[in-house]
């Protein structure tokens, strides 16, 4: 099994131009822990009350591998 680096990305406009902010995370499930928990719902309410309805938070998964979990090989049997 491979896990790869996952961005939290919160995306919103201030005057017409769109800024990302990136919060990076070793695993998808280490993200999603963040957004099933509302850990980062404060910053998104107060953003949303700033600069309006064009927001978005979301967990974008990276294409680097930030670990390679290879399964254990198998004993080997002696013969008796």
């Amino acid at each position: 099994m491979i896990e790869y680096f996952t961005a939290l990305v919160l995306s919103y406009e201030v005057q017409g131009t769109e800024v990302e902010t990136l919060v990076w995370f070793q695993s998808k499930d280490h993200c999603q822990a963040v957004m099933d928990r509302n850990i980062a719902e404060p910053l998104y309410d107060e953003l949303y009350d700033l600069y309006g309805k064009n927001i978005m938070m979301s967990c974008e998964v990276s294409s680097i591998a930030s670990r390679v979990i290879r399964p254990k090989a198998r004993p080997e049997l002696g013969h008796g």
